[in-house]
């Protein structure tokens, strides 16, 4: 069964068209006055010829609304971001949800002895391999960041991972111009040539916005890199209501679309046309303890309204989904988990990110079981998505005539025909009587998943790379370690 189009497309909106309107118009007004700092000579050349008022002074860039618009007409609706194997295909504008893996923990739980620790190269490769075997993560990212590796070469290394590591599509990463050529390197080695990677672009790549309307060198080098090879690109920010953005959800989703719109506007004025997708992650400075958090119901909010927004440019998009605060395997994680997937989903993203994350603790500790318990939680959210189907077959008029009252349904052969894609049935949930829960051992829900880890490590293998595409792989990390 393929991914779930929420509800035949009813989507929940939490903003009405005129307040849609009202955000686009704000997001404009911004990108006038104050407009975007860009810590980029050329990027700035860029902008100033494509019509946009550029201070070379404060290296602001003022963007007019027909740049917007020109931006908006020329990236493409539709892509795809392919996989090794093409039964993973990620295509937007199709109207289906799919999830992704979470992004960035540094501290992993170990799993042979239950102590936290530095995250390991070793870490990242069991991780991507268990996305791999998840049937609910469609879009893999980096979900934890080696520390046992050159910090120089720290991007090479966590694509080397996941370009080895699983058939599915991947979100690779390049922190400077040249990790990008490397990372395109990368990609040749494993498509088997240029030609074949722009035919099948098995990665994707981010340029991440410095909320409030700041764009770094360093990343800027990176889209120039990607968009001129004509490679799919993201543009995403982070912004925190009341630190990074204002504190109030309407004024952080204008400033988000905002600055997706500037870094949607560099694209296409480097290369008309280039595929990209725009993702916003808002959520809210912790006031009672004066940190960013993603565990907040503001997020779920501005990220459905953003996704509403999203949808009204007709642009590919995806939004932020789950990621727990807690700091265990608890009933927080899994409420968390529970209620953000849920509602992230029901807006119609095309990609909802962080679902079947394996991090707790705002994605700074990785831990394999939540991985498992987030999928599970995406497998009951794709039944809800389906909705109910109603045909003459559905409403079974002549079976409940043929039963009458007082009868039985359960020995009909209409209900051994449809029980299995009418009824969930979790891979992981405990759905036993007392008696025989008790007879297995008493198994919570972290123990159920840790028994599907270890299942999953022991014997799920993703196709490896070619020799001497693996070769190549490791020739470009060991240059990267040396020259950075």
């Amino acid at each position: 069964m393929g991914r779930p189009v929420p509800l035949g497309g009813r989507t929940v909106e939490v903003l009405s068209k005129d307040e849609v309107i009202q955000v686009h118009k704000a997001a404009l007004e911004i990108l006038g006055n104050p407009g975007i700092k860009v810590q980029h000579d050329e990027a700035l050349d860029i902008l100033r010829q494509g019509g946009a008022e550029v201070s070379e002074a404060d290296q602001i860039a003022r963007i007019p609304p027909h740049l917007v618009e020109y931006a908006l007409n020329h990236a493409p609706r539709f892509f795809t971001l392919c996989g090794r194997d093409p039964k993973h295909d990620l295509k937007s504008g199709t109207g289906e949800v799919s999830f992704s893996s979470g992004h960035g923990a540094t501290f992993v739980i170990d799993f042979e002895t239950g102590e936290r620790r530095p995250a390991t190269k070793k870490d990242l490769e069991d991780v991507v391999r268990l996305h791999d075997a998840l049937e609910h993560t469609h879009l893999i990212f980096p979900e934890v960041y080696p520390q046992d590796v050159p910090p120089k070469a720290l991007d090479r290394h966590i694509s080397q991972v996941l370009l080895s590591n699983t058939t599915k599509p991947v979100v690779a990463t390049a922190y400077s111009g040249q990790a990008a050529r490397d990372l395109l390197k990368m990609g040749i080695a494993v498509a088997g040539s240029e030609e074949a990677l722009r035919r099948r672009p098995i990665f994707t790549v981010s340029l991440g916005v410095v909320s409030p309307l700041v764009f770094e060198r360093d990343r800027v080098d990176v889209l120039l890199e990607i968009c001129r090879f004509g490679h799919p690109f993201q543009i995403y920010t982070i912004p925190s209501a009341g630190g990074t953005s204002p504190v109030t959800l309407a004024g952080t989703v204008a400033l988000t679309i905002a600055e997706l719109l500037a870094g949607l506007v560099l694209t296409q004025l480097v290369n008309p046309g280039v595929p990209v997708r725009l993702m916003g992650y808002p959520s809210i400075l912790d006031m009672k303890y004066g940190n960013f958090t993603f565990a907040s119901p503001e997020k779920v909010l501005m990220g459905v309204a953003i996704a509403q927004i999203l949808r009204f440019y007709g642009v590919p998009h995806a939004i932020h989904g789950a990621t727990t605060r807690a700091n265990v395997l608890d009933a927080q994680a899994g409420y968390e988990t529970g209620v953000f997937n849920m509602f992230t989903a029901l807006s119609g993203s095309e990609i909802v990110i962080e679902c079947t994350s394996s991090g707790i603790e705002n994605t700074a500790l990785s831990i394999y079981e939540q991985a498992v318990i987030a999928n599970e939680v995406c497998d009951m959210v794709s039944r809800i998505l389906r909705g109910i189907e109603v045909n003459p077959d559905t409403l079974a008029i002549d079976v409940i005539r043929e039963v009458g009252p007082g009868g039985q349904f359960l020995t009909l052969p209409h209900t051994r025909e449809f029980y299995k894609t009418e009824q969930w049935d979790g891979k992981i949930s405990n759905r036993l009587q007392r008696d025989e829960w008790v007879a297995s051992g008493k198994p919570d829900i972290r123990q159920r998943a840790r028994e599907e880890v270890k299942r999953i490590l022991a014997t799920h293998h993703p196709e490896p790379l070619p020799p001497e595409a693996q070769r190549r792989l490791q020739e470009i990390v060991e240059e990267a370690e040396v020259k950075g």
